[in-house]
């Protein structure tokens, strides 16, 4: 009743011809909760699911074509530097992935071209088949993390912004100290520096503290309410590049918006959730830092918690994931410059509103093209916001998932899985991981 209740105000509000001011929603959405995971490919983890853009095979550089593997959980990393991204692409064939660090072990098994069947990410396929998964979603940089989470967030690495000299960020923040491994922006080591590449390709070096406007920057300009979920003594906060953001690290205001990842539980099941919401998880997925699948179990908690709360029926919870990770992946990404696009990553969208499609459970697959500047975007035209830049204000919104007008989806409460155990190779990897590949 609440929400047949909730939907006939915002029509009658959204008819009444006086229209909603900016930083009013603009749909029946008041949140939206975006849920950032690392290091997968759509082929690696929905290659097989029924109805997307799905391959089974891939070809290697000497053109034959083999059979992907059942993936392991936790898996071996794979190079996905842009030098891996650049192999990999191979001038569009798309059949380089061989040739990548570490693509296959020293015993011979192919991780590149792995990929993980339903029963070991079960309740991501739940989710799937239920409500919404882009078969089309592209990571903004042809490389690592550290660039496309800035994208997440900034729509932008440098590229558009005249004090950086247009320069983009692409390395990874390096020092000659090791730091704490969870700052990597305005709080990394002074002597820390970040590749920049200018559009001509000429290479340099900055500080990893920006001066371009974030999403949470407009967001507090139109009074629409936000925080970021981390765990700030561990190394997932490491990826929380709101650090790397001097209007938002230097704001007392803005950086009190940065709390802990245990509020994040008590604030949804408390209905007291802001407008928007990032959550980086302890458990990203990121290989040899955590498997696949306590980061679904994970994910699960952030989830149910949505869904036992009150705001289930206003919110829609959208999971992506950085970067490809080294995993294949048969869908050539378009070329538009030096940075973009790198190749394609999963995305999950879990709301009540998300469109009935032929999925077994009525999930919609969105082919639509979409990037890390997509849920920018939809936070954009669903609070009535002005854009940061061309690059969010050129994507697409999102909208393709959602009908306002149907009958809303029920909540999927579903259970954690008990998760094999990790390996002594893996613990010996995990202690010796760098900083962020």
């Amino acid at each position: 009743m609440l929400t047949f209740v909730l939907l006939l105000s915002w029509i009658s509000t959204a008819s009444s011809g006086t229209g909603r001011r900016a930083g009013q929603n603009q749909t029946p959405l008041e949140h939206i909760v975006i849920i950032h995971k690392q290091n997968r490919s759509v082929d690696h983890y929905f290659g097989k699911y029924p109805g997307a853009n799905g391959a089974t095979t891939g070809e290697v550089q000497d053109g034959t074509v083999i059979d992907l593997v059942h993936g392991v959980d936790p898996t071996p990393d794979v190079g996905h530097a842009n030098r891996d991204w650049v192999l990999a692409y191979n001038d569009g064939q798309m059949n380089g992935f061989d040739l990548e660090q570490g693509a296959f072990t020293p015993e011979n098994y192919p991780v590149a071209y792995s990929q993980m069947a339903e029963s070991q990410i079960p309740n991501y396929w739940a989710y799937a088949r239920r409500y919404g998964l882009a078969d089309n979603m592209f990571a903004d940089y042809q490389g690592h993390s550290f660039a496309n989470n800035l994208y997440r967030f900034a729509a932008q690495t440098g590229r558009e912004d005249q004090t950086l000299g247009f320069r983009a960020a692409t390395g990874l923040p390096s020092g000659l100290r090791r730091p704490s491994r969870n700052r990597w922006g305005c709080d990394a080591p002074i002597d820390y520096r970040v590749g920049m590449d200018a559009a001509d390709g000429e290479e340099t070096g900055a500080f990893p503290c920006f001066g371009f406007k974030s999403l949470p920057d407009t967001l507090a300009d139109f009074a629409v309410s936000w925080r970021f979920y981390g765990a700030p003594d561990d190394e997932s906060f490491a990826f929380n590049t709101l650090d790397a953001i001097a209007s938002v690290r230097y704001d007392e205001a803005q950086w009190s918006n940065v709390v802990d990842l245990s509020q994040f539980e008590a604030d949804a099941l408390a209905g007291t959730l802001p407008a928007v919401s990032w959550v980086q998880p302890v458990n990203s997925e990121h290989p040899t830092q955590s498997g696949s699948c306590d980061g679904e179990n994970e994910s699960l908690e952030y989830v149910n918690a949505v869904m036992n709360g009150p705001d289930w029926s206003t919110t829609a919870v959208i999971f992506t994931w950085d970067e490809w990770g080294g995993f294949y992946d048969h869908v050539a990404p378009p070329v538009v410059d030096d940075l973009s696009y790198g190749f394609r990553v999963p995305m999950l969208v879990i709301s009540p509103w998300v469109k009935y499609g032929g999925g077994s459970d009525g999930g919609y697959i969105s082919s639509t093209f979409y990037d890390h500047a997509s849920p920018l975007k939809l936070i954009e035209t669903n609070w009535g916001l002005p854009a940061l830049n061309s690059r969010d204000g050129g994507a697409n919104d999102m909208l393709d998932f959602f009908d306002f007008s149907q009958t809303p989806k029920a909540p999927l409460v579903l259970s954690q899985r008990t998760c094999p155990p990790l390996t002594e190779e893996f613990l010996k990897a995990k202690a010796t991981l760098p900083p962020d590949s």
